[in-house]
């Protein structure tokens, strides 16, 4: 297959008067041709804006191109006569995004364009186009001396956020300016006895404006209950920044909104087969689901489900690992790693690496086997920015203390870690940024679970226990999340040996070392394997069993302290 370009294809920004909008969009022409004829028909393109070298992504038409790599996702464009046309950036066409708003303060953007007639494959047509300035557009890049004075300056039109730190000095300012402004609202100089609110403990600000402390307000946990999408217990969640999908044990899988507290289901076509235990990550732009089990068979599929497109991708087969549950999943921000687990008649110690970048369907390879951890199931992993750590877990017979890193960036290398004083398996772990937080868990025969844990910091490779002091009841099979100053623990079995179901839960607080009783208040009923995502404000809990599943849950916000300072 072979393409050529029309000679006059047109790259440009449509043009508005000053005073209007630009709209974030590229209309390009161009001419598509299959084995010297002109193309007719309904085209697949793709379409990526690179560095000049080409080993740069800026912008690809789904988001998934890295470092000048064909996009995944497609757009479809009627081609008559070997002529096409297309405005980049309309986000109203299936397969293409938005234009970034920095786009081109890049001094050098080349347009590649990848097409299929749909019979002879893909095709990457050559060469690049570099993207250049209409004429007059020259001009944008300058504004003469004394163009802009008053008039043209809207009312309003600088506000704090366009000034620049330290921009205006108090020599520029008119005397008493401040002090006359807030006057003139109502709004002097703050009065002997009057109050403030501040949510430091210690105001070191405040003190030095000579403010003391005068006592503390503190508001109440809540709970809303939530309901929708279909029952389950044994699914996979993510939190996308905006929605909670939840897939897996499940006909199809569901978004919910908290904004709008609406669940939409997601399409069927295309997904994987369904199955419980499913390992799930998010990677930014689509979540990954791979692995679980289906009526006592392991698979090896999976899926990618872009929520901006709706749609499912299935994951390469080739060289994919044996499929296997209860086993860990991190994403480190180009690949999933997964490790671990079971397949029904042995616990495993293998895993494997998933680049869904590379290759139709993405690319498998296995993690190494030197100094890898031993065989193991209902482990924990972190991904820390840098490593991933697998922390305890049990091959049925004992559990495992070790602490195991691999750095992927380290052509691939595993090393140990120092471990803390007792093993666990079915516990939780998360990542604060700095340290991994353990908690809970169990070890073969024993009757009751942990209600302890552990924080380890890879940057001195040490152990520090939690206090107990105010912690939940032990349990396993319960959940976990990071709020960004605290772990919260929710949910689970309170018993090793038989189900003793938890609606209870806590906050543990790494700086102050102390734990916070969640209220029970409006929970949701007390359930195994929760799903539970953290918002950026709050935690919704959904799914999950009492002996059936659950289509129902809650959002948890947690209490506020406000501390009050007074003018003396």
């Amino acid at each position: 297959m072979r393409s050529s370009f029309l000679a006059s294809a047109l790259l440009a920004c449509g043009l508005l008067p000053l005073a209007a909008e630009v709209p974030q969009l590229l209309h390009y022409q161009g001419r598509a041709r299959v084995s010297g004829a002109d193309f007719s028909g309904t085209g697949q393109f793709k379409f990526a804006l690179l560095s000049g070298t080409g080993s740069t992504t800026y912008w690809s038409n789904d988001g998934t191109s890295t470092a000048g790599t064909a996009p995944t996702a497609a757009v479809a464009i009627s081609v008559q006569g070997g002529l096409y046309s297309i405005m980049l950036g309309d986000a109203t066409r299936p397969g293409m995004g938005p234009l970034p708003s920095g786009l081109f303060s890049h001094g050098d953007v080349h347009l590649r364009v990848w097409f299929s007639d749909g019979l002879n494959g893909w095709q990457q047509l050559s060469p690049d186009q570099r993207i250049a300035a209409v004429g007059y557009a020259l001009m944008a890049d300058q504004v003469r001396d004394g163009a802009i004075n008053t008039a043209q300056l809207a009312n309003g039109a600088i506000t704090a956020a366009k000034l620049a730190p330290a921009a205006v000095s108090a020599a520029a300012l008119a005397p008493t300016a401040v002090a006359d402004s807030l006057a003139a609202t109502g709004q002097g100089t703050v009065p002997s006895g009057a109050a403030l609110v501040s949510l430091e403990a210690d105001a070191p600000a405040l003190r030095a404006a000579g403010y003391i402390a005068a006592g503390s307000l503190h508001s109440s946990d809540s709970w809303t209950a939530i309901a929708g999408g279909i029952a389950r217990d044994r699914a996979a969640s993510v939190w996308t920044g905006s929605e909670m999908l939840i897939w897996g044990d499940g006909t199809e899988g569901w978004r919910y909104r908290p904004s709008t507290n609406v669940w939409t289901p997601m399409p069927t076509e295309g997904q994987p087969s369904n199955r419980e235990n499913p390992l799930a990550i998010w990677t930014g732009t689509e979540m990954i689901v791979w692995g679980g089990r289906i009526n006592g068979a392991y698979p090896t599929s999976g899926g990618r489900y872009n929520p901006s497109t709706d749609r499912w991708t299935a994951l390469s087969l080739t060289n994919a690992p044996a499929g296997r549950f209860n086993a860990t999943a991190v994403w480190t921000g180009a690949e999933m790693l997964v490790f671990g687990g079971n397949n029904g008649s042995s616990v495993l110690g293998d895993g494997a690496r998933y680049q869904p970048s590379l290759g139709l369907g993405g690319t498998w390879s296995p993690l190494p086997t030197a100094s890898a951890p031993a065989p193991r199931h209902l482990h924990s992993a972190v991904w820390t920015g840098a490593e991933m750590l697998i922390h305890g877990g049990s091959n049925g017979a004992v559990a495992f203390n070790d602490c195991l890193r691999f750095n992927p960036a380290a052509a691939g290398l595993w090393s140990a870690a120092s471990s803390p004083s007792n093993a666990r398996f079915s516990h939780t772990a998360v990542w604060t940024g700095r340290d991994m937080i353990v908690w809970g868990g169990t070890i073969p025969g024993a009757s009751s679970a942990y209600a302890s844990g552990f924080s380890y910091s890879p940057s001195t490779n040490s152990w520090t226990e939690l206090a107990t002091a105010g912690a939940p009841d032990g349990r396993i099979q319960h959940s976990a999340v990071w709020s960004g100053s605290e772990m919260i623990i929710w949910g689970g079995s309170t018993s090793a040996t038989s189900l003793a179901y938890a609606g209870s839960g806590g906050r543990y607080h790494p700086t102050n070392n102390t734990w916070t009783t969640l209220s029970t208040s409006g929970a949701p009923a007390a359930r195994v394997f929760p799903n539970m995502e953290w918002t950026g404000s709050e935690m919704i809990v959904w799914g999950g069993s009492n002996g059936a599943g659950f289509n129902a849950g809650g959002r948890y916000r947690a209490g506020q302290t406000f501390y009050l300072y007074q003018r003396p």
